[in-house]
């Protein structure tokens, strides 16, 4: 009897493994995978750096001390000008006080000038009519020096006073370009040297430029005119276009070895859509470096292990692992250059159920 009871439990016990057997087998060959095929898509290769939201062109007038006291600043925070407009006006006590005394030298210059021009004139007709006499000959050629010393000095004091012309234009500031006034602050003037800030700031707004820097390696990449895609943390749901306009043949001065870091080397992109962001945000460029159209495949179809990269494709119903060369990349899509061919059946997302071999079925 207990011989019968070990024979049933032996025979349990079989049945049940053949049972689990069957029923991981039914469950591995149930896999049922999403497939795609590779496919032309036009896709960007990019090199991504940060930068700073800038105003291209800028003008910060400063009180010059060497032109006097401000009497007048004409403009206010927020004013459009042109370029040419008038800024403010410096008040110069010493330069008036020397124009004034200039004005005064010319004027008698030319009296003493149009006098001597008298004499001249008379000892002239007097010759005319004493040719041989010396006395008269001598007193004209003194006449004569005397008329050309003073016109040298009445062209010395001219230059002067286009000199002095120069500097009282000077005493007024003016816009070097069409912008807005950003702003203006009276009371810089009077403060120390040190601590110094702009009176007037304008800004060009219609242009807008992101500076940032890349390395050594992405400079041998960039070239001007390149597209550039740009967007910031302060306005996520937003994208502008941008345009290369320099990268720096030199590195910036902080950046090398000594630092602890690579060389940086400084970029300008110009923004050519409209921006609503403010001056001195943070952005992100994206500088197109290759645009052309691919043969791609969905990024979460393509695994990576051990520095290699692959693919699992559907081959008379098992996953097949399949290694590729893979080029651009984008936020959701993968260049494919060599691995595949377009009739391949590539698994998606695959899990970790997927393994070269296992039987599966597609959708």
């Amino acid at each position: 009897m207990k011989k019968i009871w070990i024979g049933i439990g032996l025979g349990l016990l079989v049945v049940i493994f053949v049972g689990v057997s069957i029923w991981k087998n039914t469950s591995v060959t149930n896999i049922t995978v999403e497939t795609t095929t590779l496919d032309k898509e036009m896709m960007e290769e990019t090199v991504m750096t940060p930068g700073t939201l800038k105003i291209n062109e800028e003008q910060y007038v400063y009180h010059d001390q060497s032109k006097g006291k401000i009497a007048e600043i004409f403009v206010e925070e927020g004013d459009t000008v042109k370029k040419g407009d008038e800024l403010l006006r410096y008040e110069n006590e010493s330069l008036k006080l020397e124009q004034e005394q200039n004005d005064l030298q010319i004027e008698a210059l030319n009296l003493e000038i149009a006098s001597i021009k008298k004499k001249h004139d008379k000892i002239d007709k007097e010759l005319d009519k004493d040719k041989k006499n010396e006395l008269l000959q001598q007193e004209h050629d003194d006449i004569k020096l005397q008329q050309q010393t003073q016109n040298i000095e009445l062209k010395r004091v001219k230059l002067q006073q286009e000199s002095l012309e120069r500097e009282l234009k000077e005493l007024i500031v003016k816009a070097d370009f069409d912008g807005t006034v950003l702003s203006v602050d009276e009371h810089a003037s009077t403060q120390d040297q040190l601590n110094e800030k702009s009176i007037i700031h304008i800004g060009s707004l219609d242009t807008m430029i992101v500076k940032g820097s890349v390395s050594q390696f992405d400079t041998l990449k960039i070239k001007t005119e390149q597209k550039v895609n740009l967007s910031s943390e302060a306005a996520p749901d937003e994208e502008w276009t941008g345009e290369v306009i320099f990268i720096s043949d030199l590195p910036e001065e902080s950046s090398g070895a000594e630092d602890g870091g690579g060389v940086l080397y400084p970029i300008e992109v110009k923004v050519i859509d409209d921006i609503d962001i403010k001056p001195g945000f943070s952005m992100v460029m994206d500088i197109v470096i290759r645009e052309e159209e691919v043969n791609a495949i969905p990024l979460n179809a393509v695994q990576q292990k051990d520095n290699e990269d692959f693919v699992y494709i559907v081959e008379n119903g098992t996953a097949k692992r399949v290694d590729v060369k893979i080029g651009i990349v984008s936020n959701d899509m993968m260049e494919i250059k060599e691995g595949i061919s377009k009739e391949d059946k590539v698994i998606l997302n695959p899990t970790d159920e997927i393994f070269d071999g296992v039987e599966v079925s597609v959708e």
